[in-house]
This record gives C-alpha cells, structure tokens and sequence, in this order.
C-alpha cells in the first residue's frame, strides 16, 4: 500500500496488547561451578588445544629426554681393626668395647670433618680441574654420604662423571687416612722425636762423609790410588838405581886417568862423523824426492796413487834422519861423560854432579808424590771406616725408631685401613632421562592448556550466546541463529519467523497507544549493517497478515537514490513506503536522497515525524537504524522506538557489546532484545 507520510491519517483498526502476550521475565543465570566455568571457557577451543600439545608435548618431551642426566654412584669402605682382638668378645667388662665403639663413631665423624674435606678438594682441584673448579669444601662435604655400620664407614657419592665419582671418595680416603697418619705422628713420645733428629744427624754426617771422600778421592777410588802408589813405589826404586849409577859414574871419573879419555874421545868422534855423512846423504835423498813431489802435485791430485806412495818416500826418509839425529845427540851426551881430551876434568865432574842433582830432585818429588799418595789412602781408609760404622748407627737409629712408632701406635683403641677402595661405576645408578622425558610431555600438555586458557581468557572477543548472561534479566537473548542460515533460505526463513513469535511473545513495559503500531529498531551493538536482518524480520511480520514497513535509514547499493524516502521524510519532503505487491513482502521505505543521508544532521523531532504517521498507518515498523558504533542518529532511533532488537555476530567485541547493550534497556519505551546471529554450531543457545 502507499501512504503518504506527511498527514496522520486514521488507523484502521486500534492495536492492543493483546497483540503481544505477556512473558515472564528471564531471570539472570546462576552462578556455575568453576568446572563449569572452565569448561566453557574451553568450548570451540580443543581442536586448537589438541594441535598445541601435540606440537609442544613431543617437543618438550624429546628436550627433557635429551637433557636428562645419568648419575653414578660409588661407594668406597673403611674398617676399623681394634689393637686387641679379645675387644670384640669380652664377656666380662665392657668398657672397653665401648671405648671402641666411640673410637668407631670419632673416625666416622672425623672422615666428614672439614680438615679432611679441604685436603680432598684440594687433591679434586688437580686431579679433575674442569669437573671440581666451581666445587667447594661445603659442596664436597653435602655431596658425600658417609654412614657407620658395626666396625666400617661406608662412604657413598653420586656424580655425573664416573671417574670423578671415584676419584672423590679416592680423595677423601686418602686424605683420611693421611691426616691420620700425621695425627699418629704428632702423638709420638719425646725419644720418637730424639730418635728423629739423631736420624736426621747419622744422616746428614753420612752424606758429609761421602762428599769428604769424594772430595779426598777426586776420580781415583781406594784400589786406584792403591793402584798408582804402587807405580810411584816402582818409579822412587827406578830413580834410586839410576842415582846410584850417576854417583858410581862420577866416583870413576874423579879416579880415572887422562889416556883412557882420550882413547875414548878419538872412537866417538870418528862414530860421529859416519852418522853425520848418513845424515847428509839421507837430507840429499829427501831433497830429490821433494823434487819429485812438486813436479806429481801439478800431474796428479793429492789423493793420486803416485803422489800417495812419493809421500810415503819422504816420511821413510823424514823417520831415518830423526834416527840418525837422536843417535848423534845420545853419542854426544855419552861422549861429554867420558870425554877427558876436549874438557878439562873438572868441567866433566860438574855435569856428571848436575845429572846427579837432576835425579836427586826427582826422586825427591816422586817421594813426595808417594807420600801424599799414601796419606790420601790412609784418609780414605779412615773415611771408610767412619762411614762404615755411620751406616750402622743410622740403621740401628731407624730400627728403634720403627720399633717405637709401632709401639705408639698401640695407644689407640683400634687402626683404621681402606676395605674397598672406590671403583669407577660401570653402569649409572639413577637416568632421569625418562623422567625428564615424561616430564617434558607432561609440561607439553599442561602449557598447551595454560596457553589456550590464557589466549581465552585474554579474549575480548564474543565467542558464544551465554557470554551475555549478565544482562538477560534486563535484556534477554531472544534467538540464535546459527551461520548455515543465511546459507539455507528455508532455514533462515524459519528461524526468522520464530524471531518474530519471540518478539511477539515479549511484555510490553508501556501500553500501547490505541490506533498505533509498534515501532521496532533493529541495529547492532559493534559494526556492521543489521539491514538484511530487518528485511527478513520485516517479511516474516508481513507473512504473518500484519500491516508491515520497512525503513532504511542507511543508503544500499541496490537501493534508487532518485526514489524519495527516509532521508527526504526527515528533511519535510513528501515520501511514500515502496509496495513490492508479492505476498509475504513488507512495505520499503527507502533510504532516499543520499546526499541528504546525513545521520548528523538528523534531529529526534524530526525521527518522530516521520515514524509517527507509519505508526499510525502500519501494525510493525521495523527500522534499520544501523549500529550503535559507527551511526550518530542510532541512539535517536532507538529513543522514539518502542523495542530494540540488537543483532550480535560472534566474533564482535565482548566489552563493547555488553556496554551498548545498556543502550538497549535505556533509550526504547520497552527496552530491548539481543539475537545472536551466525553463531557457532555448538552454542549452548541453539538447544533452547
């Protein structure tokens, strides 16, 4: 049908409130559990947490696999041996079985005490500088277990190197029974101390002596200087004979006559002369083969067989001539004795009494060789001797002293010794690597479902209807369509028409104005264009035999911009509904003008001018007042409407929403209704 909006024309017929029965109110939902509460918050979000973990779980569990440590374990033991075996079976006293039970439990504490512990550490430091150099005396001392069973101390560590694990209770062994064997010695008696320092002394005094010998020797041992005695022993008889000689030589000379000399002068001169002429001829042999060198040497190289064998010439005749040389000066030396002629007798006398004073010396000098000789062996025998009987005190000294020290250790309860020595562990005694591994993946999970809760949480998105519980008192959640509606037209048109009997079925707050139809703005909370739902509701009122009017208050593409409408109503033009003619259409007041589509401009007088003649001429009025957001005359529409119908799509801001939901309740004469469109196909509100 047109109508013209200007004039108020009469109703046809008086609109009551029976038209739209009344409807208890809904009251808010109640408190959940915070199962509930959890659960909901995870709804639509398990496909999302199962990818997670299956991501992280994996991950994580192959890290903590990889990182897992293998630890070692070593034990090593200690036993204590008490000084009478009769201690462990006396039937009678028992004191002193309990004086070696508190021995026992003193090591087991001294084995733990920090003396040992730093000595221990300290030998840990040099033996495994990359492993123990951020380890301290307090880390050593927690990280060893040290308990006493019976008679033995039992010493239990872990680590994550075997040899270290061994070489600790090695270190803290050692240590232990070195500090005790120092402690042993510092209980000594004054004569263990005398018999050390005399130890000390007999020492130092062998080593003196052995220096002194050494030093009297020089290279020569005792049989070697006994040795060369000898020879000089030998030499002083030579040197006596051949004085003797000299001393006869002169006493024959002082007695003998002046012919017999000069006999003898005559014989060595003519002896003399034959060895000078050999003498000479051998020069003058040696001078040709010279010769004869000179002239192979420019022929031949030196390493020649004729220049080898000439020089082999003249070494024969160089040896023959030093013969004859030596044989002319002996003949001269004998000749000089016994010569009378050519001297005088007392010139032959002094040379024979400085041959005599020659011999004299030497035998003189070779006697005081002998002696020195002689005295060194005395000094070494006498040295030997010394150190002889040194070497017997040192070792009678070091027997007492052994004798003593065992005896000092008597004085003590009982001994302790190393039982079993720690050996490097073979196989680990703990591997968290499946633990680490089951951890792992169990963090996996756990920080999926921490994740996808705090995603969740910090979600400020609308996900599903039930999110808008807290207003459903006031403004309560009419229908919820799900998103394969609008795929469906069926669906949707039936979904529709149960929007349409809910608004039906809605109390009214006020009562309706007699002769009036209800006007009912839909828009939406946060963006977007609620046209397509107006028109649907709009239709699903005309289907139902009700007067209907659509108002397009928003310009559409499909929409004639020469068409008057609702921009050209607000502005005083005449404007007249659009009538489609089909049955099961509403009536379409179009947006109009759009250069007069101006929400700014748009005053409340002028909204109720024209909504108030389309009241009057029409059982529904349904207008699409756009959304609250982004239209400045929204609000306007929904003050001079009777009900708001707000249209939320999942997915739209949750504060936002709620917060113009407020609007809704406030600015209608009777309030208003959310229908939650495109919602998910799990939304709790689609089973209502």
């Amino acid at each position: 049908m047109n109508t013209r909006i200007t004039p108020v024309a009469d109703a046809p017929r008086a609109l009551h409130d029976a038209d739209f029965a009344a409807q208890p109110a809904i009251p808010a939902a109640p408190v959940s559990s915070p199962l509930a509460a959890l659960l909901r918050l995870m709804r639509g979000r398990w496909l999302w947490l199962g990818c997670t973990a299956a991501v992280l779980a994996p991950a994580l569990a192959v890290t903590g696999y990889m990182t897992g440590t293998k630890l070692y374990s070593a034990q090593a033991i200690l036993r204590v041996y008490p000084q009478q075996t009769s201690i462990l079976y006396s039937s009678g006293d028992d004191s002193v079985l309990k004086t070696f039970d508190s021995f026992v439990k003193a090591e087991t504490t001294y084995v733990a005490s920090a003396p040992v512990m730093d000595r221990a550490a300290a030998t840990l430091h040099k033996q495994f500088p990359e492993v123990a150099d951020k380890m301290t005396v307090d880390g050593l001392t927690g990280s060893i277990e040290v308990k006493r069973s019976e008679a033995l101390i039992v010493l239990k560590t872990t680590s994550k190197d075997p040899a270290f694990a061994a070489g600790k209770l090695t270190a803290v062994t050692d240590a232990y029974l070195a500090l005790t064997r120092e402690g042993a010695e510092k209980l000594t008696h004054v004569r263990l101390t005398e018999l050390t320092g005399r130890e000390a002394e007999l020492a130092a005094r062998a080593t003196e002596i052995d220096r002194r010998m050494l030093e009297v020797g020089g290279e020569y041992g005792p049989t070697a200087l006994a040795k060369v005695h000898v020879e000089k022993v030998g030499q002083i008889d030579a040197l006596v004979a051949r004085k003797a000689e000299v001393e006869a030589t002169l006493d024959a000379l002082q007695q003998a006559s002046g012919a017999s000399g000069a006999d003898m002068a005559d014989e060595e001169i003519m002896r003399a002369t034959l060895l000078d002429r050999a003498l000479a001829d051998l020069n003058f042999e040696r001078a040709k083969r010279e010769a004869e060198m000179i002239s192979l040497t420019r022929r031949f190289a030196r390493t020649a067989p004729e220049v080898t064998d000439k020089l082999g010439e003249i070494k024969v005749l160089d040896d023959a001539m030093a013969a004859r040389r030596e044989q002319i000066k002996l003949l001269g030396q004998t000749g000089a004795l016994t010569d009378t002629s050519s001297a005088s007798s007392s010139q032959s006398t002094e040379d024979i009494q400085a041959v005599l004073d020659k011999v004299t010396a030497q035998l003189a000098e070779t006697r005081a060789e002998a002696r020195a000789l002689n005295a060194k062996r005395v000094e070494l025998e006498t040295l030997d001797e010394e150190r002889t009987e040194v070497r017997r005190l040192l070792d009678e000294t070091r027997k007492a002293l052994e004798v003593l020290k065992l005896e000092s250790g008597k004085a003590l309860p009982g001994m302790t010794v190393l039982m079993s020595p720690a050996a490097v562990p073979a196989e680990p005694a703990e591997d968290s690597s499946k633990m680490q591994g089951a951890m792992g993946l169990l963090s996996g999970v756990l920080l999926a479902v921490l994740g996808v809760m705090g995603a969740a949480m910090a979600s400020r998105r609308l996900r599903y209807s039930d999110a808008l519980w807290k207003t459903a008192n006031r403004i309560p959640v009419l229908r919820v369509i799900p998103a394969a509606a609008r795929m469906n037209a069926a669906v949707n048109q039936r979904e529709t028409d149960r929007l349409r009997n809910a608004l039906k079925l809605l109390p009214a707050r006020v009562p309706s104005v007699v002769g009036r139809g209800r006007v009912i703005a839909v828009t939406r909370l946060d963006g977007g264009s609620p046209e397509a739902l107006a028109r649907d509701l709009a239709n699903s009122f005309a289907r139902a035999r009700m007067r209907t009017v659509l108002v397009q208050t928003e310009a559409t593409e499909a929409a004639d911009p020469s068409a008057p409408g609702w921009s050209d109503a607000l502005h005083g033009l005449p404007a007249i509904p659009q009538t489609s003619g089909d049955i099961g259409c509403a009536d379409v007041l179009p947006a109009g003008n759009p250069a007069l589509c101006v929400d700014t401009d748009t005053g409340i007088n002028a909204i109720r001018r024209v909504l108030g003649p389309l009241a009057q001429n029409y059982e529904v009025v349904i207008v699409s007042a756009g959304n609250l957001t982004d239209s400045v005359a929204a609000e306007l529409i929904l003050s001079s409407s009777d009900f708001a119908l707000a249209e939320v799509v999942p997915g739209q801001n949750l504060a936002r929403v709620l917060a113009r939901i407020e609007t809704l309740d406030s600015l209608p004469r009777n309030g208003g209704a959310v229908v939650v469109t495109g919602a998910h196909r799990n939304d709790p509100g689609l089973a209502a």
